[in-house]
């Protein structure tokens, strides 16, 4: 009988149904010797890595200006240490009124509404909300987009790559609310909870030791976009991501290499918040000023990564100390104290199906969470900090972190002496938003097609509500906002970034508004594939938002890319869009390989070639454009042939007749 798949919270790993002993045994078959040594050589490479992390803090963190993306040596600097470290601040990109206009519509917004699902006891600043003033305008907000292509043109990106970075793609997340006990709910309301009844106190605590501030016994850090997918063949594994670490070569593992995470799947189990699209960057905007201790991270991409990937492989040969420090704490940490386990068991540590991977100082000793996850540099009203997807963080529940001028609504009769123009100020609110980088893919754009049609009920994103979790419905939200509004902030680019309009490969024109106010129709459209529909909803914005980011939007458009937004624009616009395969076939472009791959055989070969021939060759950066017309003048020519066909064979058999008299 399988045993059951229990919560995650606790002090031991969850055993896991049968098949994940044969995962594991599959993974490591045939590379047991390799995996030991590589396994000693992360070891030690971790102790450095914790030395190194523990010594510089929260100064580890790279930053760089919005308005210096565009600058070089800036932007070199902030690429180099963002790729070592996996994470960084891009300062200043939401304007200071936009985010407390933001915040005020935001807080009346939710005010309208009572009856939503209040946050967990595990998280009580983190509300179920997709669709608020706060996180529209911010996934539509100009500067955001850009900022997002500017940090995804930063991966080790290739031609041939099926995605397009230069269009970014809005993810419904949630938000997190500090400060304000809107409908009844929310921290405090928490606590005032917890302080009537026993049961709920009792709940409360445990949750706070679990997941509270690092004052706990214990301290947990996720990594989003699935769990077990990352062992599983048909997870991260039908692109290969970690093939290197589970060969015993960590060192080759490139964390930045988007080839073989676009056709991966993160999430095989339909779990409630689990990230199903692909995403190069977990992503928060601050609308408030944070103080430090708000969001901690681990910056260790590469290293950090391997380890618990590998973890679940090995185990001590003598069990921990009682106290985690001292000589007898360092002899357990010690490489010679583990070994890779003759039989594998089903158990992978943090992981569960359905739910985020987890990591604890319990199961993942080595990572030393206490001195590693690294506290954040103050967030001011506007930032943007951004992290690698495998990268581990915590944030605290602690309301005392954060502050910002918006007031909190009094309750419901507080305030009915009919005179709404000075609120009494209680507790400040503040608010972040869940605001994730992700490029234009097949997958994301089947996933926008889904979201967008929650956008437009009022309904949560599709990962959070896929198996009616009963998060209820915003559609009776008063000021919800619309395609209007996304419009108005983002224009053509938010637009796009919604599923809403079409993906132009040749920047979206700018509107023209004719002098009785009304607004000239434009067609939106990419040459070869668009049936000639007018995109009204493109002609509605104010100015185009596709100009030249941080030297991104002006590199031409490579054929995968072109290719990427063809597809989009079908999944996303059949009615407008045809399906139309053109009749010369491209060659069959041979898989990227690894750069490393690449220089063990250059080395195997005796010499070094400036391209190898093993590598195929990058798409031509020419803008792909198959007029409608070549398409209609093929067909022309095929009802030809098919018209001469007759009189040809008639003519073939007299010149027969002839020949045998």
């Amino acid at each position: 009988m399988e045993p059951p798949v229990l919560s995650f919270y606790g002090t031991e790993p969850v055993p896991l149904p049968s098949r994940f002993a044969q995962i594991k045994r599959s993974l490591v078959a045939g590379h047991e010797k390799e995996l030991e040594a590589s396994w000693a050589r992360l070891i030690a490479a971790l102790r450095d890595e914790v030395d190194n992390i523990a010594s510089r803090g929260s100064s580890i963190t790279p930053s760089i200006d919005f308005t210096e993306i565009s600058n070089p040596s800036k932007k070199a600097d902030f690429a180099r240490d963002l790729k070592r470290y996996g994470l960084g601040v891009i300062r200043g990109v939401v304007p200071h009124a936009d985010a407390q206009k933001a915040i005020d519509e935001t807080v009346k917004y939710l005010e309208t509404k009572h009856d939503f699902k209040a946050p967990t006891p595990q998280d009580p600043t983190c509300f179920d909300f997709f669709w608020s003033p706060a996180q529209v305008r911010t996934r539509a907000h100009p500067k955001v987009l850009q900022a997002q292509r500017f940090a995804m043109s930063l991966w080790d990106n290739d031609a041939d790559d099926r995605m397009a970075t230069r269009f970014p793609i809005a993810y419904a997340d949630r938000l997190r609310i500090h400060g304000a006990n809107i409908g009844g709910v929310g921290p405090d309301a928490a606590e005032k909870k917890a302080s009537e009844d026993p049961a709920a106190a009792e709940a409360h605590k445990a949750a706070m030791e679990l997941l509270g501030d690092f004052a706990s016994s214990t301290v947990i850090a996720q990594v989003d976009n699935g769990s077990l997918e990352r062992w599983e063949s048909d997870g991260y594994g039908r692109g290969g991501t970690y093939d290197a670490v589970f060969k015993g070569e960590w060192e080759k593992y490139d964390p930045w290499d988007p080839t073989y995470r676009v056709t991966a799947t993160p999430d095989l189990y339909n779990g409630y918040g689990a990230c199903s699209i692909f995403r190069m960057y977990q992503g928060i905007v601050a609308l408030s000023s944070i103080d430090p201790g708000m969001v901690r991270l681990l910056p260790s991409p590469k290293l950090a990564t391997a380890y618990f990937l590998l973890r679940p492989f090995f185990s001590p040969k003598n069990p921990p100390p009682e106290r985690r420090e001292g000589p007898e704490w360092d002899a357990f940490l010690d490489v010679s104290n583990w070994a890779l386990d003759a039989e594998q068991s089903t158990i992978i540590h943090g992981a569960v199906p359905g739910h985020a991977q987890r990591l604890t100082e319990l199961w993942h000793p080595h990572l030393h969470l206490r001195r590693t996850l690294t506290t954040l540099p103050t967030l001011q009203t506007g930032d943007y900090i951004i992290w690698h997807p495998d990268l581990a963080y915590h944030i605290t529940s602690n309301p005392n972190t954060m502050a910002s001028r918006a007031p909190t609504p009094p309750p419901p009769g507080e305030n009915d002496d009919g005179d709404d123009d000075e609120a009494p100020i209680n507790k400040p609110v503040s608010i972040l938003v869940y605001v994730p980088a992700a490029p234009l893919t097949q997958t994301n754009a089947l996933y926008l097609a889904r979201q967008r049609k929650t956008f437009q009920r009022g309904h949560p994103g599709p990962d959070f509500d896929s198996t009616g979790s009963g998060l209820g419905s915003e559609a009776s939200h008063s000021g919800r906002p619309g395609e209007t509004e996304i419009a108005e902030v983002g224009g053509p680019a938010g637009l796009q970034a919604m599923g809403l309009a079409p993906f132009d490969i040749a920047p979206t024109p700018t509107s023209n508004s004719s002098n009785d106010g009304e607004v000239e129709d434009e067609d939106v459209e990419m040459e070869g594939t668009a049936t000639g529909s007018t995109n009204k909803a493109s002609a509605t914005a104010e100015s185009s938002t596709t100009e030249t980011i941080g030297g991104v939007s002006n590199i031409p458009v490579s054929r995968a890319e072109a290719e990427v937004a063809r597809m989009a624009n079908i999944i996303l616009f059949p009615d407008r869009y045809d399906f139309y395969m053109g009749t010369r076939r491209s060659s069959t472009a041979t898989k990227r390989k690894r750069s490393s791959d690449v220089k063990d055989e250059e080395k195997e070969k005796g010499k070094r070639k400036e391209t190898s021939p093993s590598l195929p060759a990058r798409a031509s950066n020419k803008v792909v454009t198959v007029p409608v017309q070549v398409k209609q003048e093929q067909e022309k020519r095929a009802d030809e042939e098919m018209a001469r066909r007759p009189s040809q064979q008639g003519q073939q058999e007299k010149e027969r007749k002839a020949s045998r008299a």
